[in-house]
């Protein structure tokens, strides 16, 4: 369970941010990968164009596991869990690059600096539902992608391919769809799908501060932030807009309670991340504190020359 939204500044500051809503077991880190190459499960290594800063953890024993991250041109990438609607191939294909779900992320990364690129290679890859490098599971995801454009990109793999949408709100959250989670969001606010009603009908919600409770569904949890990124005034700069980004992620987080230690499988929200896609720096909350760590790209690549490593 996640939710994401991008949000664009009045002084041009375009800002991906996500919560990392994830069982116990896992334990996430700010990460920096700055190798020369990365490594896929099913095509060997790659090489790493683009170095990019996010959120990972260890999976097995040392593979690094990036959920977010923003690289050197300003593309920045998140990945959400989308369960019983992701849908891959079974076998690898001679005449595409295969890639698992978890190669998807370092791919984007590592070798594209816009959206556009990613965009005009999507063609050339194809997703396999088999194990990654580390851990025996086959991760369902969607992903949300922004860059310095202020485009955003949603790319769901379905029973009809890799479907890429162009023209989103810029707010995901888990399954259903994305175009299942519009329909309902027209529905709920009595409205059509078009941006100006969904904005008229948001700002009202807020202006009357009718908003509805943000349970822990994706549905709930994308209406919410729906409306508070829809609903609210234009950020005018970087600094306001990572308070407010705090904030609203705060409202659909999943809080953790010890009795969570008790059931493995349960999700809480283990972090909150802002990335910067225009200067490339990196916002990072822990669930258990309210000191937000921050990075830059640039300066951590110049201390880390050709290293992954976790920063925090």
């Amino acid at each position: 369970m996640c939710t994401s939204l991008t949000l664009q500044t009045l002084n041009d500051h375009v800002l991906l941010a996500r919560t990392m809503d994830f069982p116990v077991k896992a334990a996430w880190k700010p990460v920096l990968i700055n190798q020369p190459r990365y490594e896929t499960a099913l095509s060997g290594f790659r090489p790493i164009r683009y170095p990019y800063i996010g959120g990972g953890r260890i999976e097995g024993d040392h593979q690094i596991l990036v959920a977010d991250g923003v690289n050197t041109q300003g593309l920045s990438c998140a990945e959400l869990m989308f369960p019983l609607k992701a849908h891959y191939q079974d076998e690898p294909t001679t005449d595409k690059l295969n890639l698992t779900p978890q190669d998807f992320l370092p791919w984007v990364l590592a070798e594209h600096a816009s959206i556009s690129a990613v965009k005009a290679d999507l063609a050339n890859i194809a997703l396999i539902g088999k194990y990654w490098l580390a851990g025996d599971e086959v991760f369902a995801f969607h992903w949300i992608l922004t860059d310095k454009t202020g485009r955003t990109l949603i790319v769901e793999p379905t029973k009809n391919g890799l479907e890429v949408i162009a023209d989103s709100i810029g707010v995901l959250t888990n399954s259903p769809t994305y175009p299942e989670h519009m329909a309902r969001l027209a529905k709920s606010f009595h409205t059509s799908e078009k941006p100006a009603a969904l904005i008229q009908r948001a700002t009202q919600i807020v202006m009357g501060q009718q908003f509805p409770a943000a349970t822990n569904t994706p549905t709930t949890r994308f209406q919410v932030t729906a409306i508070n990124k829809l609903g609210a005034q234009p950020s005018p700069n970087q600094f306001e807009a990572r308070n407010r980004l705090f904030s609203d992620l705060d409202t659909v987080a999943i809080p953790f309670k010890p009795s969570m230690n008790d059931h493995p499988n349960f999700n809480y929200t283990h972090y909150i991340a802002i990335l910067d896609v225009t200067d490339q720096s990196y916002y990072f909350r822990y669930h258990d504190s309210t000191q937000v760590l921050s990075f830059s790209l640039a300066d951590e690549l110049s201390r880390h020359a050709g290293k992954n490593l976790f920063l925090a």
